[in-house]
Parts: structure tokens; C-alpha cells; sequence
């Protein structure tokens, strides 16, 4: 099973050969249309004509393969084959319009302007960023070429010369600038599929970096995943630091009779759907997850990077879930479902937040005394038969503009559960 990477990067390999059939294309109109201004034979106008017309189909058939993702390298390796067959057969076909055997000697084969198309649909097949296909394809015009000259000069009236000028204006053929010009196509050829390898692993390594990036957007609000993508290494090493966050904990009351309720399916269903609301939610307040706790949910506000809006954040994403759970359950009831009723708890104060584990397995989390607390407020909601609850430590930390606009209740002040401390309870009404 090819991985998310891997599965990109072959996208865009896809692309590359689609580019370069798109640019095969064009060069054989080119070509079509250059030999009817230049031709001076029918034959070699019909013959033209006949062969970039029929690529052309058959490279819109291997298109069509492309869009639908199937035999990538078959239709990859076949241009490839395709464009070696069209530069070998091309002198011929230009050699036998001017006469051919019995009226030119074989030096026109050597003397005609192909290696201009050579370079051309070189670079062409570079942009399909997979180095296989330029380097096949330099190997095989050096060949090909080279079997061209033998044959050229097989015929006893070819003649060479090494006058430059002699070579473009008269009969004789520059052998050596010959042998040159196929040795630069290799040596392109072979830098191209150089180029290609490093392009492609650039490809790779930004393609593995968002998916990274993508993979953490599932735990961060998209401003986190930003400053994390600018971390250094140090970040992603174990160990921690103390900073001042609010955690915020929040369960499905009486889930347990829910999922006897609704079976396995049902209840993995529900679940899906409700997760996915409110984790929209907290990213929309900047918050992150971190960690499902079955039905349950822990959220952190100031991680990784703390700010002065986390108290009010946290408190304003509780009140944004409360009311997008009111808008979920009219639709449950619509559907003949039973609506659910959540509990939430926000504490804020000192934690330890980092990485906890190994390097090969690493955690990125809070604990410390304000993540129990928070524990505790969310219990203590069945408790106090209330559905929201925080403490004065993140009530007094809150902005004053936002806590005019709250309706909140005192609960005394309570000794949570487990802990010595006593904290004031305030009950928001949503």
C-alpha cells in the first residue's frame, strides 16, 4: 500500500507526463504545419502528416489512461519509445522526399536538423520528473544516431569534410561536429535525469512535509500548525516546560447506556459525527486536541504557543460547542434519534507541556495538577446537575469586555475530588 507521499508524488509524476504528451503534441502539429509551408514532395507532406496525426490519437488515448491513474510507467516508458521511433525514421522520411537512393548519397541523413526535435522532446520528457525516462531517452538517440552514421556511411558516395562551411553549404557532411552534437544530447540527457532525481526528491520531501502538515492540522488550529512548521528540532525532542494554559475536559453524559443502547456501528457512527463538530469548534478557537478519552475529549488552549486570549478562548469554544450540540440534537430528534447532553470543565493554571515518551514514540500533551483539576470540575458537573463549569483562577484570567457578556453563577466554593485545595466553582449559563 503506497503511502500518502508516495501516492502525491505519483500525481505529480502524472502531471509531468501529461505535459510532456501535451508538448508532443504540439510539436507534432508544429511539425504538420511546417511541412506543408516547406515540403517539396507530396510524399513527404502525406507521410508527415499521416504519422503526427496518428500519435497525436494515440497520445490523447494515453492521456485519457493518465486521468484515470492507470499504467503511469507503461504510458511514461511508451512516449519515450515513441519519440526514439519519430527521431530515427525522420531523416528517412526527409531523405527519400529528396530523392532518396538513387538521386542523394546517404550523407543528407546525417545532414538534416533533427537534433533540434532531439533537444526539444528531451526537455519534455525532463518534466515528468522521473529521471528513468530522459536518461532512456538520451541513451537511445546516441544509439539510434549512431546507427544512422554507420549506415550513412555505408554508401560509397558519402563524403565528409571538416569545413564548417562546406559542411552547410555543399554535399559534404561534418562527421565529428556530428559525433559532438550526439555526445552534448547525451550528456544533457544524462544531466537532465540528474536534474529530475533532485528535483524529485525535492518533490518528495515538500509532498512529505504537507502531508505532515496535513496530518497535524487534525490535533492543531491551522495558526499552531504554522508556528510548528517553523520549529526547530528541539521542539520535537523529549521533555518539557512549565507554561500557564487552560485545559478544558468535556464527556457525553451517560454514554455508557448510550452505546449498549445503539451497538458497536451506531455508536462509532455517533461518535464520528459528534468529534467532528467539535473539533471544528476548537480549532476555530485556537485551541488543541489533546486527546480523545473514548467519548470524551481534552482540549488545551495555550499550547504550544501560549497567548492572552487562551482563558477567554476556551471558555468561548464551550459555549460554541453547548450551542452546536442544541443545533445537532434538533436534527437528531428530526430523525427520531434521542438528543445527548454533554459536561464541560475548564481549569487554568501552571502545567508541565511537551513531549512525553521516546524519540521513536513521542507524546505531545500537558499534565500537572491544572489538568486533574479540570478533570474534576468536568465530573462534577453530574454532581451539581450542571453542564459547564470553571474555576475563578480562569474566570478572573478572562478579558473584562468578554465576562460582561456571561452569565455565570457561583457554586461555593468546593473541594474537588482528590485534591486538598479548594477552588470556587462558577456554573456558565449557556
Amino acid at each position: 500500500m503506497p503511502t500518502k507521499s508516495e501516492q502525491i508524488l505519483r500525481e505529480k509524476e502524472i502531471q509531468g507526463i501529461k505535459f510532456s504528451l501535451y508538448g508532443k503534441m504540439i510539436i507534432f502539429s508544429l511539425l504538420t504545419i511546417i511541412t506543408f509551408l516547406v515540403a517539396q514532395t507530396l510524399y513527404e507532406i502525406f507521410t508527415i502528416s499521416t504519422i503526427a496525426i496518428s500519435l497525436t490519437i494515440v497520445l490523447y488515448i494515453l492521456s485519457k489512461f493518465l486521468k484515470k491513474g492507470k499504467y503511469v510507467s507503461f504510458v511514461g516508458l511508451f512516449c519515450v519509445a515513441i519519440d526514439l521511433v519519430i527521431i530515427t525514421i525522420l531523416p528517412f522520411i526527409w531523405y527519400n522526399a529528396v530523392g532518396g537512393e538513387t538521386q542523394v548519397p546517404r550523407t543528407y541523413l546525417i545532414k538534416t536538423y533533427v537534433h533540434f526535435i532531439i533537444a526539444g522532446t528531451l526537455v519534455i520528457n525532463a518534466f515528468s520528473i522521473q529521471p528513468i525516462y530522459p536518461m532512456l531517452y538520451a541513451l537511445g538517440v546516441v544509439i539510434s544516431q549512431a546507427g544512422i552514421l554507420v549506415y550513412a556511411q555505408q554508401d560509397p558516395r558519402f563524403v565528409t569534410t571538416e569545413n564548417f562551411k562546406e559542411a552547410v553549404l555543399g554535399p559534404a557532411a561534418h562527421v565529428n561536429n556530428y559525433i559532438t552534437s550526439m555526445g552534448i544530447i547525451g550528456v544533457l540527457g544524462f544531466f537532465l535525469a540528474y536534474l529530475t532525481y533532485r528535483v524529485r526528491r525535492t518533490v518528495l520531501a515538500a509532498v512529505t512535509n504537507e502531508v505532515k502538515m496535513t496530518q497535524l492540522t487534525r490535533y492543531f488550529s491551522p495558526n499552531v500548525v504554522e508556528e510548528l512548521d517553523q520549529a526547530g528540532d528541539e521542539f520535537f525532542k523529549p521533555g518539557g516546560k512549565e507554561s500557564t494554559v487552560a485545559v478544558l475536559f468535556c464527556d457525553i453524559a451517560n454514554f455508557t447506556q448510550i452505546s449498549e443502547t445503539l451497538g458497536p456501528e451506531k455508536t462509532m457512527s455517533l461518535l464520528s459525527e459528534y468529534h467532528s463538530f467539535m473539533l471544528e469548534i476548537v480549532f476555530q478557537n485556537h485551541g488543541t486536541l489533546d486527546k480523545f478519552i473514548g467519548d470524551g475529549m481534552m482540549v488545551t488552549f495555550g499550547t504550544p504557543i501560549p497567548s492572552n486570549e487562551d482563558a477567554t478562548n476556551s471558555i468561548k469554544a464551550g459555549i460554541a460547542m453547548i450551542q452546536a450540540l442544541a443545533v445537532w440534537n434538533q436534527k437528531r430528534e428530526s430523525n427520531g434519534e434521542k438528543p445527548i447532553s454533554i459536561r464541560i470543565g475548564i481549569h487554568y493554571g501552571l502545567v508541565i507541556v511537551g513531549n512525553v515518551g521516546v524519540e521513536k514514540r513521542l507524546e505531545y500533551t500537558v499534565i500537572g495538577d491544572t489538568v486533574n483539576a479540570a478533570s474534576r470540575l468536568e465530573a462534577l458537573g453530574k454532581e451539581l446537575k450542571r453542564n459547564f463549569l470553571i474555576s475563578r483562577e480562569l474566570y478572573d484570567h478572562t478579558s473584562l469586555e468578554f465576562r460582561h457578556t456571561l452569565k455565570i453563577k457561583t457554586m461555593g466554593t468546593l473541594s474537588l475530588r482528590g485534591k486538598s485545595k479548594t477552588t470556587e466553582i462558577l456554573a456558565i449559563e449557556v
